[in-house]
């Protein structure tokens, strides 16, 4: 990997690690969660659309009701139920479960495109590591029965994952984001109107929307398609493993959150499961270049 290649790696890491540790700060500064998500996702909606405006609204224009489709499983819902769990759920550990994507990347793929019976199979080993990690987490300080809003997240972005592959493998990646976060700006804001009002208007709170907003949606977006373009999908698919420990180690250095030995175990199993479920999806891509791209990387920015 080139230079600019490390550089732009380390970036995402950072900013798909670091998340977590903003929901939580914003959630302990007043915000409630459903206002959280309206502020990210209307920050995040700005910024791309400031790159990307005009292929952003022709997006839209054409695939409406694809879009929409996205905006809720890759956006709203996802981003909502990790705000939510992180009330109960330390952000170290909300960081690891959403590992779980590579899991489900595999599951949607099986239900959806045609000649992936083979990957149910496949599924045992990963799935099998990954959810005794969940177990493991469950019963860790800091951890809670929200931990399975996050597993239903991580459900969510798998979906989305294999759903952008097959609706729009030829479109340019950032313009899609962009899109995404447009239609889902007016949803989340009218949600966050009735359910939570007017966020407080601390220091802290505004500082934690703005960056989860602007540098993790929107930045991590931009950072990770170009360490696509850069170094490769292969390379890029590594962030699955290097966010997860970013954000728990951010969690300790910032929150004082537990780092036990029941934490390390379930992290690990977490990332060992991932590990199997992205190495399968990957090669299976390989093999099958005639069939609609299985996802080998996130292609949400700032979870």
């Amino acid at each position: 990997m080139s230079a600019r290649g490390w550089v732009l790696f380390a970036a995402v890491s950072l900013l798909w690690g670091v998340p977590y540790l903003l929901v939580a700060e914003a959630l302990d500064a007043g915000v409630g969660a459903f206002a959280l998500v309206a502020s990210r996702v209307v920050v995040g909606a700005a910024v791309l659309m400031v790159l990307v405006g005009g292929d952003a609204a022709r997006l839209i224009h054409r695939t409406p009701l694809r879009v929409g489709v996205l905006a809720l499983v890759e956006v709203a819902i996802p981003f909502t139920l990790i705000a939510v769990a992180e009330r109960s759920v330390s952000s170290g550990t909300a960081g690891v479960l959403i590992a779980l994507e590579p899991f489900f990347v595999l599951v949607w793929s099986g239900l959806i495109v045609r000649g992936k019976a083979s990957a149910w199979a496949r599924l045992v080993p990963g799935s099998v590591l990954g959810f005794t990690g969940v177990l493991v987490l469950l019963g860790a300080p800091g951890a809670g029965v929200g931990a399975w809003l996050l597993v239903a997240a991580a459900a969510c972005y798998g979906l989305g994952a294999v759903l952008v592959a097959r609706w729009f493998a030829t479109e340019p990646s950032l313009p899609i984001a962009a899109a995404m976060l447009v239609v889902a700006a007016p949803i989340a804001v009218v949600v966050a109107g009735f359910v939570d009002g007017m966020p407080p208007a601390s220091v802290r709170g505004v500082v934690a929307m703005v960056l989860l907003g602007a540098a993790c949606t929107a930045g991590g977006f931009a950072a990770f398609f170009a360490l696509i373009k850069t170094a490769g999908a292969h390379s890029a698919s590594l962030i699955t493993y290097v966010a997860p420990i970013v954000a728990l180690a951010v969690g300790v250095a910032f929150r004082g959150e537990s780092l036990t030995f029941g934490s390390v175990l379930g992290t690990t199993l977490v990332l060992a499961g991932a590990w199997i479920c992205l190495r399968y999806a990957s090669g299976s891509t390989k093999r099958r270049p005639a069939s609609p791209p299985t996802p080998t990387a996130h292609t949400q920015g700032g979870q």
